[in-house]
């Protein structure tokens, strides 16, 4: 698409996410970048000269100066309607692993030992979502068939507004009440962790922590805390606050955590990959 459309195409020659020291010379000579979630600060557009269109494969732009990209006219789209479902799913196909103990049974076959833990019905349960946006939405969606019960908060969502059978709370009620919690917010880094050590405290004893969203909404040392200290039963989490993660959630049994792979299925990823390049095509097509 990007050839037709006349551009010429730079492929990132290192074959892995850019690091912040090495972006300035790989994007040097670029009008346009379709970009993951490298982080564009503002001194980095500023050296960026010629760059007019950061094209985001994906959602979240917390790795985006968005106020210094608005200073120099550069364009920033994202993908949002491509990431709805494969997030959804990813996050229910974690909230089930984790009413299976999925993680906890795999780490001890493995190790040999052909131990038992038993498991809940998802009906069993009470499940929170911080963030009724579209993603939440699917999930509710998704949740529909196992029957738990179900709880949101979201500032941006009136209860009248929500779905026949799902309530809104405040975010510490909907933490002591849930049996389950899953993140489907957005947050800026300035504002710190969503869920710190005082809002894990007010989960529910013995709850459960599934993060498909922001690896910053979760202060990972405070969550390691209270899983390792068995307040917490479990968490799934597939983002975290430094990528690639080497942190001590990875040491735990009663964790699951894969490598930011929620959008990782071959239908969204075409669909997202194409969204991103038409965005360019677009927006030098308008004469910008």
């Amino acid at each position: 698409m990007l050839e037709d459309a006349g551009f010429e195409v730079l492929v990132n020659p290192l074959g892995r996410r850019l690091r912040r020291e090495e972006m300035g010379d790989v994007l040097r000579e670029a009008g346009a970048v379709l970009a993951g979630v490298e982080p564009y600060d503002a001194g980095l557009l500023e050296a960026l000269p010629k760059l007019r269109c950061i094209s985001r494969c994906g959602v979240g732009l917390e790795t985006i100066d968005r106020e210094a990209a608005r200073r120099l006219a550069i364009a920033v789209y994202t993908t949002p309607d491509e990431v709805i479902e494969p997030v959804a799913e990813m996050a229910v196909a974690m909230m089930l692993a984790l009413a299976r103990n999925i993680p906890f049974h795999v780490d001890n076959s493995r190790q040999g030992r052909w131990a038992k833990r038993t498991g809940f019905l998802v009906a069993e349960w009470t499940i929170g979502l911080i963030g009724f946006g579209r993603i939440g939405r699917a999930v509710e969606r998704l949740l529909k068939g196992f029957a738990p019960r179900i709880l949101v908060t979201d500032p941006n969502v009136a209860a009248d507004e929500l779905p026949a059978g799902v309530a809104w709370r405040t975010l510490p009620s909907l933490l002591a009440e849930s049996d389950l919690v899953s993140l489907h917010a957005s947050r800026s880094p300035s504002e710190g962790p969503l869920l710190g050590r005082g809002e894990l405290s007010m989960m529910k004893r013995g709850s459960y922590l599934v993060n498909t969203a922001r690896g910053l909404l979760v202060d990972e040392t405070a969550l390691s805390d209270a899983l390792r200290a068995g307040y917490l039963a479990g968490a799934a989490l597939d983002v975290f606050e430094t990528e690639p993660y080497a942190g001590a959630l990875l040491q735990l049994p009663n964790v699951l955590c894969t490598p930011h792979v929620s959008t990782l299925t071959r239908a969204s990823r075409a669909r997202m990959e194409w969204r991103c390049a038409s965005h360019v095509v677009r927006h030098f097509g308008n004469g910008q």
